[in-house]
């Protein structure tokens, strides 16, 4: 067996990193050739289904969604079809001042609005810059936009955003809400509450109770009931309601349940 030298493999990855910065770069230039909105679409992960206007669902595996507008009682009506995710990017003055997420059959567009299509890695390396970039007021939709790439799960950057005092506000927190799906998907708890006991809804609600209290006195057993507790439904509220908290303890409990740094 050929044995591979450290150097090369730094070098393999040099590589690849240049690589990925440069396919976000021709990507983002091409979103950014002129005003308006531009549809980039690409491959979304094989759990995630929608009817590409509307709503999503199973981002995670869990049968939860994400609706958009008025649509909820109607939701059983219309077709939960998979298909490729389409990010709508609202372009003003070179910056992308907006996205919108679909998922589902991609509808015929306006003659004035752009159609890219991009592969997952391009996508991925583009939405990375998005999320991360120090200007861009749509960084909160494309952390979510990256979780539903048909690609690695985004966790270690979620982590490396949440962490990050500098970023604003929204930004660690929408890193912080999908790292809590992430860990609970992980976790195999996604559905614990779907048909949970009376006593479960309860427990629950008490765990929101909780969550609601001074962080002195609630981060900490959210912190433990996210941890280990015998009641899934309850874990499974611990982690999301620590996330919303805002805390930074709550980065570090979820790297820990997903078993990375």
């Amino acid at each position: 067996m050929r044995v591979i030298r450290q150097s090369t493999w730094a070098a393999l990855a040099a590589a690849s990193l240049l690589t990925s910065r440069l396919a976000a770069q021709d990507l983002a230039a091409r979103v950014r050739a002129s005003d308006g909105i531009v549809n980039v679409v690409y491959p979304s992960r094989p759990s995630a289904c929608g009817d590409g206007r509307n709503f999503i669902r199973n981002v995670l595996g869990s049968s939860r969604g994400i609706y958009y507008g008025d649509v909820w009682d109607s939701r059983d009506a219309v077709p939960c079809t998979h298909g490729p995710a389409r990010a709508a990017a609202t372009v003003l003055g070179g910056e992308v001042t907006r996205l919108r997420v679909y998922v589902g059959p991609v509808p015929t567009s306006p003659p004035d609005v752009r159609t890219i299509a991009a592969t997952s890695g391009e996508t991925v390396a583009w939405l990375s810059s998005l999320a991360t970039g120090t200007s861009s007021r749509a960084a909160p939709d494309a952390i979510f936009a990256l979780v539903l790439a048909d690609a690695p799960d985004p966790w270690p950057l979620l982590l490396k955003i949440a962490r990050d005092d500098d970023r604003p506000k929204n930004v660690r927190s929408a890193a912080l809400m999908w790292l809590s799906q992430g860990a609970i998907d992980h976790l195999g708890i996604a559905d614990a509450d779907a048909h949970g006991s009376d006593d479960d809804e309860m427990r629950t609600q008490a765990v929101f109770v909780l969550s609601q209290r001074p962080k002195a006195e609630s981060v900490p057993e959210l912190i433990d009931l996210a941890r280990a507790t015998k009641y899934p439904a309850v874990r499974k509220a611990a982690i999301f309601w620590l996330g919303q908290t805002g805390d930074r303890r709550a980065a570090d409990v979820y790297a820990e349940l997903l078993g990375i740094r």
